[in-house]
C-alpha cells in the first residue's frame, strides 16, 4: 500500500478504473484501461489570452502518436532529460509531473516504481524528479525528469509521463485553464534537444494528461507522444497503472 500526500476527493476506485477493459489510451492495445476524454475543448469565460509559446530547442517536432527512435538519433544515448513546460491561465492551478515505470502488463512493477514530488527517485536510481514548479511562470521548462537509460531495471518495459492538476477535483480546476503545454526529450550528455511534442487539446473536463512514453523496443529507446486527457486526479491515475494508494 502506497501513501500519497494528495487530495483524492472524487477519484474513481482502482476497481472501477480497471474494469474498463475495452478502453484503450491512444487507441493502442494493452494501454491503461480508463477511457480518455474525447469532448471538445471548452474555454473558461473571462480568462486572459494564452501567453506566447516558450522558445525551446530545435529537436524533431512530433505529432500525437508519431513514435520515433531516440537511439537512432544518438546510438550512444545513455542519459536523457524529459522536460515538461506549460503556462497557466488560472493562478489556482498547480501542475505536477509524475512517472510510472511499467512492466509488460502496463502496470507498475511495484508500488515504489512511481516517481513524483513525494518520491523523487526510483528504486533502481535510474529516474530522478528534479522538483515541483508551483506556478508555471517564466520561460523554459517547469519540471524535469532525468533518466539514466542504462540503469533502468530490466523489468521496466515502458516509462509513462503524466501531468496532473493538484486538488483539481476539489477546486474545480481543469486543463482548459492551461496553455502551451509541451514535453521534450533532451540528450543530457550533449544538451541537444532530440524531440518535442506540443499538446494541442485543452479540455474543460480533463484534470490529468498522459503526455508521452519512453520505451525500449528491440534494443532501441523510443518516444511515443500521447497527449490523452483523463477526468482523474493523481490517485485515479495510480489506480489505472496499478499503484495501490492508501485511503
Amino acid at each position: 500500500m502506497f501513501n500519497i500526500p494528495m487530495n483524492t476527493k472524487g477519484a474513481l476506485s482502482a476497481d472501477s478504473l480497471l474494469s474498463l477493459n475495452n478502453a484503450g489510451m491512444a487507441g493502442q492495445q494493452g494501454q491503461p484501461q480508463s477511457q480518455p476524454v474525447m469532448q471538445q475543448p471548452q474555454m473558461q469565460q473571462n480568462q486572459p489570452a494564452a501567453p506566447t509559446p516558450r522558445p525551446t530547442g530545435n529537436g524533431v517536432h512530433l505529432k500525437k502518436g508519431q513514435k520515433t527512435s531516440l537511439t537512432q538519433m544518438n546510438p550512444n544515448l545513455s542519459e536523457i532529460e524529459v522536460c515538461l513546460g506549460w503556462d497557466i491561465l488560472n493562478r489556482a492551478c498547480d501542475l505536477d509531473a509524475s512517472v510510472f515505470m511499467l512492466g509488460a502488463d502496463n502496470k507498475v512493477v511495484g508500488d515504489d516504481w512511481f516517481v513524483f514530488y513525494g518520491q523523487p527517485v526510483s528504486p533502481d536510481g535510474s529516474i530522478i524528479h528534479q522538483g515541483d514548479s508551483i506556478d508555471g511562470a517564466g520561460d523554459g521548462d517547469d519540471e524535469i525528469i532525468t533518466i539514466k537509460l542504462n540503469q533502468v531495471n530490466p523489468q521496466v518495459q515502458k516509462i509513462a509521463f503524466a501531468v496532473t492538476i493538484n486538488e483539481a477535483l476539489e477546486n474545480h480546476l481543469n486543463f482548459s485553464m492551461v496553455a502551451n503545454a509541451y514535453v521534450r526529450v533532451v540528450d543530457k550528455t550533449t544538451g541537444k534537444e532530440l524531440v518535442k511534442f506540443m499538446l494541442t487539446d485543452y479540455f474543460a473536463n480533463v484534470t490529468s494528461m498522459v503526455v508521452g512514453e519512453v520505451y525500449n523496443k528491440s534494443g532501441q529507446w523510443r518516444f511515443n507522444p500521447i497527449g490523452d486527457g483523463f477526468a482523474e486526479d493523481l490517485a485515479g491515475l495510480c489506480g489505472v497503472y496499478g499503484v495501490n494508494v492508501a485511503d
